[in-house]
């Protein structure tokens, strides 16, 4: 029968395995017998079958699998969680990786739903339906290039893109930059209906080969598969667009800041404090997104009662501001043959169903005539210069 180990014994194993990392405080009395432990690093105490311990099954606080207040909670080490609606009881009771689910509060509509912490944390956001539908690293980006005082647009697509949208173009620099998250790398959408991760590299591949061959300059894909600060900040980093621009006077926090926002209620708030005469399309300038979503944003503001917006009134509005000034007849063509020109999108859109049994919204006609679409439901469009021309009886 093997002599039993001496408490001395299992002391100099312990100490040749792991150094002053550890103290025993109980006596040892058998290889599975629990026995009281220090970890001198966080100081946490707990008892371990020393087996365990000899097997490197170390500290449970600092390896994740125990949650100590004042050493590894939501509350010691990710407090920004509280501020997106985890509330400070559950904040001192787990860990950001939790699987355990949680009640959190939407702190921008209120709304109460369960989630788990490690969605929050992966995620940065709480997912609350009255969200912008932007990710995190979109977000992040967005406010880096404000703060480099760039001209930009968001969601770019170009009559060249055959429908694909780029996340940000920036025309002077002939740049484009995409953020992509952890689809693009090793996960894909499918569980979920979307592409898998062949087909979403091939997506990629496809939108940066159309991209160079119509002239685009300099084409920057960020790895943003992890939605953090230093993630973000080193792959941006270390990218073309640290030659391109100065980033040493970039302030992170801020990108962090911006990030964390719910543009839906920034937009409602400006909204509401807007310059008489400012319409959506000025909002959309202000924000850098299109007036569409602009719209959809304040339409779901005002459901949230965040800010009052009447579609109705707006477009009267904006028919005012624009006294004719923004009128621009447009002429419209199938299959190379001119079929007419109208006074304005408006007016076609309002004469389209009758006219060509098909409804054209003037959103897309205009996209078609400044180049951001080559055809819309298999028409093509242009503005008319106005030379005193007559306008087609058709209109």
């Amino acid at each position: 029968m093997a002599k039993r180990k001496t408490h001395e014994e299992f002391i100099q194993e312990v100490k040749e395995l792991y150094g002053n990392e550890y103290e025993i405080l109980g006596e040892y009395k058998g290889a599975n017998i629990k026995i009281l432990v220090r970890h001198n690093i966080c100081g946490h105490e707990w008892e371990v079958i020393p087996s365990n311990l000899l097997r490197g099954q170390g500290c449970p606080v600092c390896s994740g699998r125990t949650t100590k207040l004042g050493v590894n909670t939501i509350w010691d080490t990710d407090r920004w969680m509280v501020d997106l609606g985890v509330f400070e009881e559950d904040a001192k009771r787990y860990s950001k990786c939790s699987n355990k689910k949680i009640t959190v509060k939407c702190p921008d509509c209120g709304r109460e739903k369960k989630t788990k912490p490690y969605v929050i944390y992966d995620n940065k956001s709480i997912f609350c339906s009255c969200g912008d539908g932007k990710s995190y690293p979109e977000k992040f980006i967005f406010n880096l290039l404000e703060q480099l005082d760039l001209e930009f647009e968001t969601e770019y697509k170009s009559r060249w893109s055959n429908d694909k949208r780029y996340d940000f173009y920036m025309k002077n620099k002939s740049c484009i930059i995409e953020a992509h998250g952890g689809q693009h790398y090793d996960k894909g959408f499918k569980s979920i209906g979307g592409r898998t991760f062949k087909e979403e590299q091939a997506n990629d591949k496809f939108k940066r080969d159309i991209a160079l061959k119509n002239g685009i300059k300099h084409y920057v894909e960020l790895d943003c598969r992890n939605s953090n600060l230093e993630w973000i900040k080193n792959s941006i980093l270390n990218s073309e667009l640290n030659d391109l621009f100065d980033l040493s006077k970039v302030n992170w926090n801020k990108c962090v800041e911006f990030a964390n926002k719910n543009i839906v209620k920034e937009v409602c708030d400006y909204w509401n404090n807007r310059k008489d005469g400012e319409t959506t399309a000025d909002v959309g300038q202000v924000f850098k997104i299109s007036r569409t979503s602009v719209i959809n944003y304040l339409k779901k503001g005002a459901k949230l009662r965040w800010c009052n917006y009447n579609v109705k009134e707006e477009i009267i509005k904006c028919g005012k501001k624009s006294g004719g000034y923004n009128k621009r007849k447009v002429e419209i063509f199938k299959n190379n043959q001119s079929l007419g020109i109208f006074p304005s999108c408006t007016e076609l859109e309002r004469q389209s169903e009758e006219l060509f049994r098909v409804k054209l919204w003037n959103s897309a006609i205009s996209e078609v005539c400044n180049n951001k679409k080559s055809q819309y439901k298999g028409f093509t469009f242009k503005y008319v210069e106005d030379n005193n021309s007559n306008i087609s009886k058709i209109a």
